[in-house]
């Protein structure tokens, strides 16, 4: 499935990218510019835009209007009106964050230079953005998405 979420869910459209969903963010662009994209390339809305959500209704688009504030209940309407299945989260299988391009496994002796030496001594595992060169590993950031999705599950 794949997504695009305007200006007000960039949070939510980082989530989805480490989760290893195709979250398009677009934050400064026109209604028409998002419904002719999810048009083009059969990308689901998630928006909080009521005026962009009967709009994107209108051109018989999926969108997922997000009424919510909290986090939490925000992917809670996601999950429920997508049906979308959330799996283990793993560097393997998550998107750059930044970009949305697909990463890969890179050899920890190639990275040596590019992140602090304190990520060095603590992790064995990193991965590239194929578009922007960005380095990942599963640090804090994983940890924490880790928690979210157990409160997802709990909820959900």
């Amino acid at each position: 499935m794949l997504f695009i979420v305007d200006a007000m869910l960039g949070n939510v459209a980082k989530k989805l990218r480490l989760l290893g969903f195709d979250a398009e963010y677009l934050s400064d662009v026109d209604d028409s510019v998002l419904i002719e994209k999810s048009k083009n390339e059969n990308r689901v809305i998630i928006t909080k835009d009521n005026e962009l959500t009967e709009k994107a209704k209108k051109n018989g688009l999926s969108v997922v209007y997000i009424a919510q504030e909290n986090e939490i209940e925000q992917f809670l309407e996601i999950l429920k009106q997508t049906n979308l299945k959330l799996n283990g989260i793993s560097g393997d299988v998550a998107r750059c964050t930044k970009c949305n391009s697909l990463t890969y496994a890179i050899e920890k002796s190639k990275i040596l230079q590019n992140v602090p030496q304190g990520v060095l001594e603590n992790n064995d595992r990193f991965w590239k953005c194929k578009n922007c060169d960005q380095i990942y590993w599963e640090g804090t950031h994983i940890k924490n998405l880790q928690k979210f999705v157990k409160k997802l599950k709990t909820f959900g």
